[in-house]
């Protein structure tokens, strides 16, 4: 079979064809690589990228990658286009190009790529700070916990109407369950009012730092050196470091069924890095006990409706099988966090 052009190549992955064109590239091979287009070029080996959000995200991402790429941690550069733009235009779409960085996804069921992943996140939150970001609605999101989680608590009530007099088996695990994540939602609340939020967000907003936001296996390259190498910017936001953190606990705790070790082993790799805040483990509690879980796969049922319903069932089912071993992790973790951070092991 004779192998596909790199029009072909890019008509084949929904990319406009001719979109290289508009770079100074002699493109000698090129394919799919997950939703990016890898192809090589003379100057080296590239990913192209299609953005489908909006030109403003487009520029606080690449700002955000750029900012702590010159402060050393390993990202991609990005090449400008013919024009000396940072990305192009075409039918609708946006593109950028950027270098193809070496390494493998990390496994984060591997102890030793955990640790990487862990610690290489604390020195990303290092590089990031001091960022000027460009303006974006919506990006800068300083002190907004409170107010996200009170109105999810209000649609999930609204949700709980239609799960009421709905009729399908996800409307009737919906009802089921969702009196007890309301609950823990509002404990979320309560723990956030009795927390060092305001003061942990007012310190970190001067240090003008940023948040990863998808801090996935498939994003944490692991070198051949053992670091780590990041990409995948698109969800870039400023808030408090708090926010990555218990995203990278919450990913490995779905997934090692709560074991609470396995989130104190996370806990001190990230702080052999950077010193911890008085009270942060209070912020980790708050973020990991809202049933986030179950709340996306209410507004994907009932607001979205873009995702097959035994997908969806499946979410509530994961989350009904884990409730207790969820409940018992969350009960003794503050306790089990203060002791990693004060001594620097794991009890």
């Amino acid at each position: 079979m004779d192998e596909l052009t790199t029009s072909q190549v890019l008509d084949l992955c929904g990319f406009a064809p001719d979109v290289l064109s508009l770079y100074e590239v002699e493109v000698k091979k090129a394919q799919p690589v997950r939703k990016v287009v890898r192809f090589t070029a003379p100057q080296g080996e590239y990913a192209l990228k299609k953005f489908n959000l909006s030109a403003e995200e487009l520029r606080f991402s690449l700002a955000a990658m750029e900012h702590v790429k010159e402060k050393g941690f390993p990202v991609p550069g990005v090449l400008k286009s013919r024009e000396g733009e940072l990305f192009v235009e075409r039918d609708g779409a946006k593109y950028f190009v950027m270098e193809w960085l070496e390494g493998r996804e990390s496994k984060y069921a591997h102890v030793l790529d955990l640790a990487l992943a862990a610690r290489g996140l604390a020195r990303f939150h290092l590089a990031a700070q001091g960022f000027e970001p460009p303006f974006c609605a919506g990006k800068v999101q300083w002190g907004t916990w409170m107010g996200h989680f009170l109105e999810r608590i209000e649609e999930m009530r609204d949700w709980t109407v239609l799960a009421e007099q709905g009729g399908s088996v996800f409307d009737r695990m919906f009802a089921e369950q969702v009196a007890y994540c309301i609950q823990e939602a509002s404990r979320s609340v309560e723990l956030l009012l009795s927390s060092r939020y305001e003061e942990i967000t007012k310190l970190e907003w001067g240090l003008k730092g940023f948040c990863h936001h998808d801090y996935a296996h498939h994003n944490v390259l692991i070198t051949a050196d053992k670091n780590i190498s990041l990409i995948d910017f698109d969800y870039a936001l400023c808030d408090i470091r708090a926010h990555d953190l218990a995203s990278l606990l919450l990913r490995n705790m779905k997934s090692v069924k709560w074991d609470s070790r396995t989130a104190y082993f996370i806990i001190k790799s990230y702080f052999e890095e950077v010193r911890p805040h008085d009270g942060e483990e209070r912020l980790l509690h708050a973020m990991m006990r809202f049933p986030q879980d179950f709340y996306e796969a209410g507004y994907f049922h009932y607001v979205t409706k873009n995702r097959p319903p035994d997908h969806l069932e499946g979410k509530l089912r994961k989350w009904s099988e884990q409730r207790e071993r969820r409940e018992r992790f969350l009960n003794e973790f503050e306790t089990g966090a203060r002791y990693v951070l004060k001594y620097g092991k794991i009890r």
